[in-house]
């Protein structure tokens, strides 16, 4: 039996790589002459610069930049050869704020830029960015401000250093000197959404929330990106409304395709055709695939969501395990491959279900390959 183990990180509580192990050791109990091919996946957010380092290898490098609050942290990149991987989440991350401090109006990506000017500093021609998980909704102003850029509002003033408040004041932008040389870096963005970037089902109406804005801060937002789409039309002639998953990261990839020519491609994608994904699970037997939370974002391009589309390809049974999942998903579900589980044994806050997310995962998968036993045997 061969049987492909692709989780997703449970956020704050396990790595994508940590559940595989642990998916991996209960199945040799319990199926010990199965083939296990563990397969980690993240899609641009939390946990990517740990699967890639599995699949490429490379080296960290570690330095210090600007957390979402403008609070000088320590974090990382990965850099192999020529080529950096910046993981968004480790510096402008929600992950690094508290409940309290969410707040997308006052947030910014000038970490973000710090980590990029790092890696041209060491010589890196490209740079790949995965910019899931962000606690930003400023059209990444805040990264190309560190990177040069000046956003300047009718008064003269620069407005610095780049928030979502900032947006609806934006009448001019002044392009970094050394603009050509920055224009030579290869940029690539590892998208996990596929939004546009205002509107209903633009950035600040479908992430806004989760990133601590009120309803009222989400009118702004929105508002405040729909006049940067203005500016970036004006400066560059894209219309980036036009372009997929220009929302993503609250609208960063926006700012990135417009002023640095940025390519967009989708983060789990990426990984999975490093990992040469789709020639591993032609022939499986079983696929366990899942993340903390299946909601409807699940299909707009984040990594559970590819997954199972290759399980429906392949016509491959698929169990996918979850810590919470929502009543609407069902609807996208609707298919005899599919599986959906919750890890979680009865009603339980967030902090103790994420704290025996480990617990929850053994039993569960226990009673799923104990249920496959026993089908065999009838």
């Amino acid at each position: 039996m061969k049987i492909v183990i692709c989780p997703n990180s449970f956020k704050g509580a396990l790595t994508s790589l940590e559940i595989s192990s642990i998916i991996a050791k209960e199945i040799k109990k319990f199926i010990p002459s199965s083939e296990i091919i563990k397969f980690p996946i993240a899609d641009g957010g939390d946990g990517t610069l740990e699967v890639l380092k599995n699949l490429i290898g490379g080296k960290y490098i570690k330095t210090f930049a600007k957390d979402p609050l403008g609070r000088e942290i320590e974090t990382k990149y990965l850099k192999k050869e020529s080529i950096a991987y910046i993981e968004m989440a480790k510096i402008s991350g929600l992950a690094l704020l508290k409940e309290n401090e969410r707040n997308p109006m006052e947030t910014t990506t000038y970490g973000l830029g710090e980590l990029i000017k790092d890696a041209i500093k060491r010589k890196c021609k490209k740079i790949f960015i995965g910019v899931g998980g962000s606690a930003t909704n400023e059209g990444g102003i805040g990264a190309l401000t560190a990177l040069g850029f000046k956003f300047i509002d009718k008064n003269g003033n620069i407005l610095y250093p780049g928030k979502g408040r900032n947006l609806i004041s934006i009448e001019k932008v002044e392009y970094p000197e050394e603009y050509e040389n920055l224009k030579k870096v290869k940029f690539t963005i590892l998208a996990d959404v596929n939004n546009p970037l205002y509107g209903k089902n633009g950035a600040s109406f479908v992430y806004g929330r989760q990133k601590g804005a009120t309803e009222k801060m989400i009118k702004i937002l929105d508002d405040g990106l729909r006049h940067y789409a203005k500016i970036i039309k004006k400066y560059t002639g894209i219309q980036v409304n036009k372009i997929k998953s220009s929302g993503a990261a609250g609208g960063i990839v926006a700012g990135f395709v417009s002023f640095l020519s940025a390519d967009i491609v989708s983060g789990i994608e990426e990984i999975l055709n490093l990992g040469s994904f789709e020639s591993k699970i032609k022939d499986a037997n079983l696929i366990i695939t899942g993340e903390g939370k299946i909601d409807k974002q699940t299909f707009y391009g984040k990594g559970v969501g590819i997954i199972l589309n290759y399980s429906i390809k392949y016509k491959i049974p698929t169990v996918v395990l979850a810590g919470k999942i929502e009543e609407e998903i069902y609807k996208f579900t609707n298919n005899p491959y599919i599986s959906l589980f919750s890890i979680v044994q009865g009603p339980v806050s967030l902090e103790e279900s994420i704290r025996k997310t480990r617990k929850y995962i053994k039993t569960k998968i226990r009673e799923i390959l104990k249920l496959i036993l026993s089908l065999k045997k009838l």
